[in-house]
Parts: C-alpha cells; structure tokens; sequence
C-alpha cells in the first residue's frame, strides 16, 4: 500500500526543500502524484522540482507553479541563489494549464513545507477534499516567529481556522536535528542526485555561513512515513498577527511534535535520501 500525496513547496532557498523532495524520492510508501510550488519565482522553483525529479530517474508527474504573491502583501522574501547551480532551467517542462489551487483542492494528502498561501486558498474551494496536511510551520515554544508562517501570516491564520486536520512539526523540534560534513560526503558519493544535493547543501551552507544545516523539511516527510519515531500532542493552533503560533491541547484537529528520537530522525532522514540517490543506477 502506499500513500498518494501532493508536495506543496518554495524549493530553491532553504536546501531542506530539495532534500524532502529527495526523501519522498526515497521512500516507497509514498506516491508523488503532483507538486506545487508557491512564493516568489514560482514558475524556477517549478523548473527546480522537474530537474530533480529527472536527476533522480523519475517521471516528471505533475510539476505546477502556484501562487507567487502572498495573501497577506507581506513582500516575497528571495535569497538569490536559487537555481543558481542547476543551469538551463528554461529547458524544463512543467504544467502551464493545471491550476495549482485545484490540484491541491483534490489531493487528500498534502505535504506543504513552504508558506502556507497555495493551501489557505485550496481549503477555502466549495467541495475541496483535502483530508489531511502534513507541514513544517510554526515553533511551539513561542520563542520566535517562524519563516513559513511569516512569510504569510494571513494565510496560515485561514489554514489552521478551517478544520483541516493538520500534523504540524516546528522550529522547536526541526532544529534539535543537523546535517553536518560527513552526511553530506555520504550523499555525494551516491551518485548524481546525490552529487546534485551535497552542492546544493555547500551552497546554503555558504549563504549561512554555517557548516551544517536543519533538516526541517525532510523530518515533516517522516511524520508521514515514520510516525513511531515522533511524539505528538493532539489539540488546536492559532496564529496571532505576529506570526506566532499558539497550540491548546485537547479536542481539536491539529497534531504537533511534542518531542522526536533525534538521532533516529536524522539517520532515517539520510537513509532515505540515500535510498533515492542509490536508485538513479
């Protein structure tokens, strides 16, 4: 059995994009059936997710660009490096007919792991049947006001009010996980997807002036595949205009992480990746 599910995704700023994309590449019980992309140059961040996918020896499938702008006006936030190492990407192929709000209107599973704008406006479609969302968003200590969320408050405040059942993993748990300098030689040496990656990770490793990174987007791809591995607490999120994300336990729709197997994550991360990149011959 496997599950069908549609990738929403700002690939192409954070590395942690290409990598949950490389995790779901990896994993056998889940089927790709489309991906959207939101936030900006929607139509390269597109192009990105095709090139991947045909590094990776896999059927494009359905690659659509999503919303550029945000609900709430809030300006695109860009880090200029995307795309940067992958050249050609007008070349690419991806859907310029499909309506990206519509193909997540009718995925019963969602994985979004970029700001929330393509899926506020899918929930809203009379007859959507988005069952459930699986996304990386928020951080549940309050300590601060994570990217995904802020960069488009509004629509994340419309996805949490809709009723949607949600399974949410924050910056309080995402960032107790690193991929450092041996991971990435592990991926390089697995052929080219993984040589694709390991410069994709230098090259945000370099914008951060870090020699690591967080693997936030790939630990949301494991609450779907690996649930044993997380804790989770059941309840209700609200977004307050700040951007923070506050959750009350007991009835409601939503999951959060409330704690995760650390090491076990970030192997079961890397296997998976591993796993993809093994898989291009």
């Amino acid at each position: 059995m496997t599950t069908a599910l549609t990738l929403d995704t700002d690939i192409g700023s954070d590395v942690d994009d290409v990598l949950a994309l490389a995790t779901i590449f990896g994993s056998p019980e889940l089927d790709l059936a489309a991906v959207t992309t939101v936030y900006g140059d929607t139509l390269l961040r597109a192009r990105m997710v095709a090139r991947v996918t045909g590094v990776a020896g896999r059927e494009p499938g359905l690659v659509v660009a999503g919303r550029a702008e945000t609900r709430s006006g809030r300006a695109v936030w860009w880090a200029g490096h995307e795309g940067a190492l992958l050249p050609d990407l007008e070349r690419e192929k991806v859907d310029l007919e499909a309506d990206p709000i519509d193909v997540l209107a009718t995925s019963p599973t969602v994985v979004a792991v970029g700001p929330l704008t393509n899926v506020a406006e899918a929930v809203e479609q009379p007859g959507r049947v988005v069952g459930q969302l699986f996304l990386m968003g928020g951080d549940f200590s309050l300590s601060k006001v994570e990217h995904n969320i802020k960069c488009d408050v509004d629509a994340a405040a419309v996805v949490f009010a809709s009723g949607v059942p949600a399974t949410v993993i924050g910056l309080d748990q995402t960032t107790r996980i690193r991929l450092g300098g041996a991971v990435v030689a592990e991926i390089e040496a697995a052929g080219p997807l993984g040589q694709l990656l390991a410069a994709e990770m230098r090259q945000f490793w370099k914008f951060t002036a870090e020699d690591s990174n967080v693997p936030h987007d790939p630990a949301a791809v494991l609450m779907l595949t690996d649930p044993e591995l997380f804790t989770f607490a059941t309840g209700r999120i609200e977004v307050d205009p700040t951007g923070l994300t506050r959750f009350t336990p007991g009835d409601g729709p939503h999951r959060i992480v409330a704690d995760l197997d650390t090491g076990r994550v970030g192997r079961r991360i890397v296997d998976r990746i591993l796993t993809a990149c093994r898989a291009t011959g």
